[in-house]
């Protein structure tokens, strides 16, 4: 008969343990025997945190133990210290300091070595500011050697063409970039597999190098400032010729919404593509009976669930 917790099967703690705050689990089961000790130990245990002013006083003892951490107070504190960390959040609320991520940009080889994932939120307004900029340099020269997903509200333009390389990244979501950009963008991350941005600004591509993406599957654009321009559209897609899921919003004048010129673009190019979103808002004033959504559902299996709807008179051609 098992007489004490000790003796219990490691599968068994660990069920146990993830009942408890990380706080209480050290607090409570860290030093007290080898045992122990190599369960909390065990870098394949993935512990993570949600550091607030309640507990941040505590967590200095047992920094290195965390490997997930989400930043969600705004007291002083040194992210440096979790040099064990492989996923960090800093943000949404409060909105993280420009001292956090001056500190996140310290030499991150030296103190998120194993950092895969990283999470900022910020406001659009501080993201110019020179730590943000430095966030982007450290990120796009491949000082996080082993980042792996990535999500950043900024907006970057005119991206340097020299000493711009990051073959870690798998996924990327941005706040925007210049449609000029983009595949310079693409150029530096060769491994990239999802690509999530808003695109600002109407920029002529059509004479651009023909520069092809090998990897990357999934690509998730926004059109914001400008209507959707078919023409530079299939210019871009030209750069991704393996996507398999598109999703695109914008806005589209009625008399050049074509459903042929839509399937002439994405089944014609894509021989992978077998799923495709898209929210339109088609800015004329028209009324719904002048699109034939039938016969665009009938179209192709990939407009089945196309529908029309209204929102704040505007209306809308949907699948989502």
């Amino acid at each position: 008969m098992i007489s004490c917790l000790e003796n219990l099967p490691d599968e068994l703690l660990l069920d146990i343990f993830s009942y408890l705050s990380p706080i209480d689990l050290f607090i409570s089961f860290s030093y007290i025997n080898n045992h122990f000790n190599s369960i909390l130990c065990d870098q394949s245990i993935q512990l993570g945190i949600r550091i607030a002013k309640n507990n941040y006083t505590k967590i200095d003892y047992f920094a290195n133990y965390f490997t997930h951490i989400y930043i969600c107070n705004d007291t002083d504190i040194d992210i440096r210290q979790f040099n064990n960390v492989r996923s960090l959040t800093l943000g949404p609320y409060p909105k993280p300091s420009d001292e956090l991520i001056n500190q996140l940009v310290d030499q991150p080889q030296r103190y998120f070595p194993y950092l895969t994932q990283l999470i900022v939120y910020q406001p659009l307004s501080t993201w110019y500011s020179p730590p943000s900029v430095r966030l982007w340099t450290q990120l796009f020269t491949n000082r996080f050697s082993r980042l792996k997903h990535c999500s950043l509200p900024g907006r970057i333009f005119a991206l340097p063409t020299t000493y711009f390389y990051c073959p870690s990244l798998y996924s990327l979501s941005i706040g925007g970039c210049s449609l000029r950009d983009l595949p310079v963008l693409l150029s530096a991350l060769p491994n990239l597999k999802f690509l999530s941005t808003d695109l600002w600004g109407i920029a002529d591509i059509i004479n651009q190098s023909s520069y092809h993406h090998s990897n990357l599957s999934h690509l998730s654009i926004k059109f914001r400032q400008q209507t959707i321009v078919l023409e530079e559209l299939c210019c871009l897609l030209l750069y991704v010729p393996y996507l398999k899921i598109f999703t695109i919003e914008g806005t589209q004048q009625h008399n050049t919404f074509n459903i042929d010129n839509w399937y002439n673009i994405l089944i014609s190019q894509f021989e992978y593509l077998n799923k495709f979103y898209c929210t339109i808002r088609l800015s004329d004033s028209i009324e719904n009976n002048k699109i034939d959504i039938n016969y665009i559902r009938k179209y192709n299996k990939i407009f089945s669930q196309m529908k029309l709807f209204r929102r704040n008179d505007s209306l809308f051609i949907s699948n989502q």
